[in-house]
């Protein structure tokens, strides 16, 4: 195998990687959240018992595991990009992953049941930086 073959094949299988990842990520960022008419925690056990799909039991985590998933949820996306696109520049790259948190949050106000957040701009923002940080780490230990 020579290594064009090897490159276009690396290419072909972190691009489909790169856009099965992106699929996931808005299908889960635009999921509608159902909203229930009371907010006591029995309504929603008993809702989630009932409806056993994985958002909706994502949805309704606490706010600290929300956070968390906020917090990296864009790390995969810049370390992914990086590797189907070598040349592009890290702040491109940063950037972008800035408009995509943008776009999920300016159109989670049309979502039922969703809620936009500055907070979770900020800390998608942070998490494409943390894939940067590590793409970076991971360069200078291969050299």
């Amino acid at each position: 195998m020579n290594s064009d073959s090897r490159y276009s094949r690396r290419f072909l299988i972190s691009a489909s990687l790169l856009g099965l990842y992106l699929i996931a990520l808005f299908l889960f960022v635009f999921f509608p959240r159902p909203v229930l008419e009371s907010n006591s925690t029995t309504s929603i056990t008993e809702y989630l018992q009932t409806h056993a799909n994985l958002f909706y039991k994502i949805l309704y985590a606490n706010d600290r595991a929300v956070a968390i998933a906020n917090f990296f949820m864009l790390t995969p996306f810049a370390v992914i990009t990086h590797i189907v696109f070598p040349k592009l520049k890290l702040v491109k790259i940063f950037l972008f992953g800035c408009l995509i948190s943008t776009v999920i949050e300016l159109a989670q106000i049309a979502i039922p049941g969703r809620v936009s957040d500055f907070r979770d701009f900020l800390s998608n923002a942070l998490s494409v930086g943390i894939g940067l940080i590590l793409v970076r780490f991971l360069q200078r230990k291969s050299l």
